[in-house]
């Protein structure tokens, strides 16, 4: 459960800023096949988004936190 929410505050790091997503002027925007647009979502609306990863190296990250987390490594 540590490791889970470790990644989770990590993950949270990465997308508190503001995210705007623009493709490139020659790129086009197209949806999956079966995917319906409904439009953008209100400014001010909630958003819950759920991502599930693979994983992968779970045994290295642990380790990567674990000297991250710990004042005695040089890794702190």
């Amino acid at each position: 459960m540590r490791l889970g929410t470790c990644f989770l505050g990590l993950l949270a790091l990465f997308v508190t800023g503001k995210c705007s997503y623009s493709p490139e002027p020659d790129q086009q925007r197209t949806l999956p096949p079966g995917w319906v647009s409904l439009g953008r979502v209100d400014s001010e609306e909630d958003l819950s988004l759920t991502f599930a990863l693979r994983q992968q190296n779970v045994k290295r990250l642990s380790e990567l936190v674990q000297a991250v987390s710990d004042p005695g490594s040089p890794h702190y």
